[in-house]
């Protein structure tokens, strides 16, 4: 019998024979690649979100009052002299007000009688700044100017991200550890059990001469496919998961076509190292 028919037709039989313990390491394997699978795309879409907020990162310097053309120009010209300060902007009162009906419509302000916001300068960053040591120097200094009501920058918000993202990154290392050896266990059992309902037939496949990769051969498939429909399965779950959210919540950016092939490969690679120490174990070849 050809080797791959044959492979199909062991495959065939341990499924038939132990389909409750196959379909529930199967489902065991999908819950255990979703759980990284779900921290690996919130950690891609922190990434986005670090990389918009880096490149639109402002500090924005409220003024007591509208300065005169003259003042205005000084003030700029002092603010752009400061390190880590790539671009000043000034921005009226009346420049703010219009930017606020734009984004959020004339039914936010039609109501007021006059216009509440301040005139500001909205300066762009560089990532000397990015570091609180830094960026606190540049805020006390720039509180000192005369004119100066307050300073507001977003960079607290940048690190807390970044906080975030370094947590979620070492929680989903932790978690594909612990799932990478759930994996190999939970199919190494199911394996366990195919190999005790073939071990008759296996001795006299060793009796007439059969190679060990000839006898390994089926039960390291079996574990390959197991893990292969698993993280399959749970690739499908998340990315019509993403979708929904897409449609009805936020923006979510699934993983790339690589990432995707990668997943799927690992949850492969981990039943058939789960099936060949189990059967290696078991069969003693």
């Amino acid at each position: 019998m050809r080797t791959p028919f044959r492979i199909i037709v062991e495959i065939g039989r341990a499924v038939r024979h132990e389909i409750l313990s196959t379909s529930g390491t199967l489902f065991t394997v999908f819950l255990a690649m979703t759980l990284p699978g779900i921290l690996w795309i919130i950690s891609d879409n922190l990434s986005i979100a670090e990389s918009e907020l880096k490149s639109g990162l402002t500090m924005d310097v409220f003024l007591t009052s509208e300065p005169s053309p003259d003042r205005m120009e000084e003030m700029k010209f002092h603010l752009a002299s400061f390190g880590g300060i790539r671009e000043v902007r000034y921005l009226s009162s009346g420049d703010a007000l219009f930017k606020m009906r734009e984004t959020f419509g004339l039914e936010a302000i039609k109501d007021l009688d006059e216009n509440p916001l301040p005139a500001s300068f909205v300066l762009s960053v560089d990532e000397s700044l990015y570091e609180p040591e830094a960026a606190e120097k540049v805020i006390h200094e720039i509180r000192q100017m005369p004119g100066v009501e307050d300073v507001v920058f977003a960079g607290e918000m940048l690190r807390r991200l970044q906080n975030i993202l370094r947590s979620i990154r070492i929680l989903g290392t932790a978690l594909a550890i612990l799932v990478a050896f759930s994996a190999v266990f939970i199919v190494a059992n199911t394996v366990r059990v195919a190999v005790t309902d073939r071990r008759k037939a296996v001795e006299i496949m060793q009796l007439v001469g059969a190679t060990r990769n000839y006898i390994l051969a089926p039960f390291v498939s079996l574990g390959g496919i197991i893990g292969l429909l698993g993280a399959a399965s749970a690739i499908l779950i998340l990315w019509l998961s993403s979708r929904f959210v897409s449609a009805h919540l936020t923006r979510v950016v699934f993983l790339s076509v690589f990432d995707m092939a990668a997943f799927i490969m690992a949850g492969l690679l981990l039943g058939m190292i789960g099936a060949l120490i189990a059967a290696r174990r078991h069969l003693k070849i």
